[in-house]
Order: structure tokens, then C-alpha cells, then sequence
């Protein structure tokens, strides 16, 4: 007789996929203008971030130590990393939802963390995109699924990837292993994305691996 955590993860991780392979294509068309316009709502590789509204977001800060510094034209009281560039993050302002679909710092329905890398001239330069670990489980579950988010964005063809190899303590889902890497060049940009989906030792939900990264940065960084 199957545990329970075998059952969960055979049968309601199954059905999970196709619920929500379907949700996440139907909620990219339908998204509002400003999660679409740009690279991510309205940030976009080489726009200048002090023309970005300051009321739209909050808790912005410096990525690398958490000072905080309430406006984007203070970046540059971060340290430069070693790629010559100030990150910070930062996360919506709930105050300025359309509705409860669009509360939290989420794109296309996954809770998300964000990271942006500036340049001296003001110009953002980099977009770093992760899901959310510390987000409920229902959200944990789907994370994977990110990718078909940047698929419909970014379009789906001419995509390079690199698929890693299993290790020993990971345990597949539904018979496929998932933990992969891949980039293409997009409009002038660098889009790259990883994604993993995956049990570390046993099939308990703590043990889950389901998550997406992706960034993105002009062609020539």
C-alpha cells in the first residue's frame, strides 16, 4: 500500500501540472497592461530606473545588505558588485493592486522575489526573478511551472539548455526528472532561466524542490 506522501506526490502532483499548465497560459493573456509592457510589469533592460514611479513599490533596498534607501535615485548608496553593477531589491506596493489577484510581489500568480542591477548611468541593466521559497506550499508546488510564464513572454523556440545530471538522493516526479538551465537571446537581451522539480531523500512535502529563476540582462553582459 502506497504512504501517503507517495500517493500526494504520484497522483495530486500529476494532476497539478495540467491544472496548471493551462492556468498559467490563460492568466499571461490576461494579465494587465503593466505586466506585460515591459520586461517585467515596467521594468525594462536599459530604461532609466528614476523614471520608474516610486509609489508603485516598497521596502526597496539594497540587495547585498538590506539598507534601505526608499527611493530608486538612491541606488547608488549600495555597494557596486563585482560586476560593475548596485542591485536592489524591492517588492509592490499592495496599496496600488488592481485587485486580490495582483496583491503581493507576484508575477503571472507566482509569489516571486526580485533583484534589479543598475548601472552608474542609471540604466537597468539586469533583472533577476526567483520564485518565492518562503511562499505557502500551494504556491511552492507550482513554482516549476514558472517557465511557462517566461515561454509566453519570450517566446518558446530557440532556446539552448542544459539538462543536469540526477544525483542520487533526488527522486523523480510523475517518471521526469526536472532540473534544468537555458538561455536565448531575445530583442538585443539575454533571457536565462532554471528550473527544478524534485524530492531530496523521501517524498515528504519539507523535502520538495520546485522552483524557477530566471534573468534578464542585455545580449552583450
Amino acid at each position: 500500500m502506497k504512504s501517503f506522501s507517495h500517493h500526494y506526490a504520484e497522483k495530486d502532483f500529476s494532476s497539478l501540472i495540467i491544472i496548471n499548465f493551462f492556468f498559467i497560459v490563460f492568466f499571461a493573456f490576461l494579465s494587465n497592461s503593466n505586466l506585460i509592457s515591459g520586461d517585467i510589469r515596467e521594468f525594462e533592460i536599459g530604461n532609466n530606473i528614476k523614471d520608474i514611479p516610486n509609489f508603485r513599490y516598497t521596502n526597496i533596498k539594497c540587495f547585498e545588505d538590506g539598507k534601505k534607501i526608499k527611493y530608486w535615485k538612491n541606488y547608488k548608496r549600495c555597494n557596486k558588485n563585482s560586476d560593475g553593477l548596485y542591485y536592489i531589491s524591492f517588492e509592490y506596493n499592495d496599496k496600488y493592486a488592481f485587485n486580490e489577484n495582483f496583491e503581493g510581489t507576484q508575477v503571472a500568480g507566482h509569489p516571486v522575489k526580485i533583484n534589479l542591477g543598475i548601472n552608474s548611468y542609471d540604466l537597468l541593466s539586469k533583472i533577476n526573478v526567483s520564485t518565492d521559497p518562503t511562499a505557502p506550499f500551494y504556491f511552492k508546488k507550482q513554482a516549476h511551472l514558472f517557465w511557462l510564464r517566461i515561454y509566453a513572454k519570450f517566446g518558446s523556440d530557440n532556446w539552448t539548455c542544459e539538462n543536469f545530471e540526477k544525483k542520487n538522493n533526488h527522486l523523480i516526479i510523475n517518471k521526469k526528472y526536472v532540473n534544468k538551465s537555458c538561455y536565448k537571446i531575445y530583442n538585443n537581451k539575454k533571457i536565462t532561466y532554471k528550473t527544478q522539480f524534485y524530492f531530496t531523500n523521501d517524498r515528504k512535502k519539507e523535502n520538495l524542490t520546485s522552483s524557477t529563476t530566471m534573468s534578464i540582462s542585455a545580449s552583450s553582459s
